[in-house]
């Protein structure tokens, strides 16, 4: 009986180990190559009710209807994504320009006058005064070159990357298309590649997919209006010009876990800090601080409570996956856990051990 036991054991931690190692080499190497047909496949999926109910209450042609909606979605996403851009490269721009002037106007001369008092009632230290404003002078410069520089870099490089992006976005356009267009052949011709007693295992594993990804971009559309809703009111406190704009586009810019608010708040901070703006610089850098602390508490809540995880797995699960697999592996690893706990509980896959509800725990 305990020989069996172990038996049992090691076949299931097998199991279990390959099933990881399965999920990672998917989420490594096969998603990245198939991203653009999946993005195309989640799209049709999310816009499969909308056009039923439209082609059955008006007779239309699924095709024209398919179309009609999908132009209408990216007509309004290239829109968005204009004016967002706009405004964020706009500014970014005219930040860039008054930079030197600003320097040259307001920062050199205060310190100058500070230097110049100085010097007066102590004239023994005027030369090292002096010597100090050029090595200021100089710092700073090279720091504005430097950052030019950067940004210059990063600008070719995003330069680079946009023939390869133009034909990813032009894949997962087609793909969503004729996905949308032929869903129900398509979903009616891999269920039939599966006998009858597995069909009821695969919808219920459909219908888990489609339920965590809603749940998880829930959970991420709450996440950023909070994130919102502290920038602006950051903002606001620092009088920042048309602050819900500016909350608006870092929160946007936050959702990318490479960059994130850092990318925006502390390069705001440090130039504000060089203008002599302690209040701006010291505010940014608070306002850095406590979206920090505020996401890194709320994100595995959230996230758990909506995907059915406790906080301590998401948090683990989201490490792990960022770790292994980079943003891939953090946004995908939860949904899969989710989805192979749901498709235990249910019965359809036996992976862990479960107590009956009479017993308890002591």
């Amino acid at each position: 009986m305990k020989l069996e036991k172990q038996r049992a054991f090691i076949i299931r931690f097998i199991f279990i180990m390959i099933l990881l190692a399965l999920v990672y080499v998917g989420i490594k190497y096969v998603f990245p190559l198939l991203m653009p047909f999946m993005i195309g496949m989640l799209i049709a999926a999310s816009f499969r009710n909308l056009i039923d109910k439209i082609e059955k209450k008006y007779r239309w042609n699924r095709a024209l209807v398919s179309v009609s909606v999908l132009l209408i979605f990216y007509g309004i996403i290239g829109f968005i994504i204009s004016m967002i851009g706009i405004q964020f490269f706009g500014f970014i721009s005219s930040l860039f320009q008054s930079l030197p002037q600003t320097y040259q106007n307001s920062f050199l001369p205060a310190l100058q006058i500070v230097a110049g008092d100085l010097g007066d009632k102590w004239p023994q230290m005027k030369p090292y005064l002096d010597d100090f404003v050029k090595d200021i002078n100089l710092t700073i410069f090279n720091y504005i070159s430097t950052i030019s520089s950067q940004v210059v870099s990063m600008a070719t490089g995003i330069a680079s990357q946009v023939p390869t992006l133009l034909i990813k976005l032009i894949f997962t356009i087609v793909s969503s298309f004729f996905f949308t267009i032929d869903y129900h052949k398509m979903a009616a011709f891999l269920m039939q590649q599966f006998s009858d007693d597995k069909k009821p295992m695969m919808l219920k594993m459909k219908n888990n997919i489609t339920s965590s990804l809603g749940k998880f971009v829930k959970a991420y559309s709450i996440i950023i209006l909070i994130t919102f809703a502290e920038l602006s009111a950051g903002f606001w406190i620092l009088g920042i010009p048309t602050p819900y704009l500016f909350g608006g586009l870092v929160a946007i810019i936050d959702i990318m876990p490479i960059l994130g608010t850092g990318a925006v708040l502390i390069p705001w901070s440090i130039i504000a800090f060089i203008l002599g703006n302690t209040k701006i610089g010291a505010g940014m850098l608070i306002l850095y601080i406590v979206i920090t602390v505020v996401r890194q508490i709320l994100e595995p809540r959230i996230v758990g409570q909506q995907i059915g995880l406790h906080p301590i797995i998401t948090l683990i699960l989201m490490y792990v996956g960022a770790q292994l697999m980079g943003i891939l592996g953090l946004l995908t690893l939860p949904i899969i856990a989710t989805i192979m706990v749901k498709l235990d509980s249910e019965g359809s896959i036996y992976l862990f051990r479960h107590q009956s509800a009479d017993k308890e725990i002591k």
